[in-house]
């Protein structure tokens, strides 16, 4: 499922509450195809943060750990969002991208209201 969408990695949770996380790392050499996520995934020394780092201060923890996920914890150890080495790259490299409250791209378009440009927005 990873390879289909492209995803290197995802953590792992149980009632909420984070219990791991598996990546490419995890799987990459992986033979048995019949292995569950649990036999695999990461569980220990899991480098997380509270709700609130900022990217420069996790940033500075991906650099440290050398890892390029980042698991974001609220005070009852659920899990509560993901940082990653491309959204930070992404956001030093587009400071001005606008996003939805969700942190989508928001997309627009002007187009002209001649016979020219009428022609031209049809599917």
């Amino acid at each position: 499922m990873m390879g289909h969408y492209h995803i290197s990695g995802l953590p792992v949770v149980e009632e909420g509450k984070l219990i791991g996380i598996i990546t490419n790392r995890d799987i990459r050499f992986e033979t048995n195809l019949d292995l569950i996520v649990k036999d695999r995934m990461t569980t220990d020394n899991l480098v997380t943060v509270p709700v609130g780092t900022t990217l420069e201060k996790a940033k500075d923890i991906l650099q440290k750990h050398r890892i390029e996920k980042l698991l974001v914890v609220d005070d009852d150890g659920s899990l509560a969002g993901l940082i990653t080495v491309k959204d930070i790259q992404k956001k030093e490299q587009f400071p001005n991208a606008c996003k939805d409250n969700n942190g989508r791209l928001r997309v627009a378009a002007a187009i002209g209201v001649n016979d020219e440009a009428t022609e031209r927005r049809r599917p």
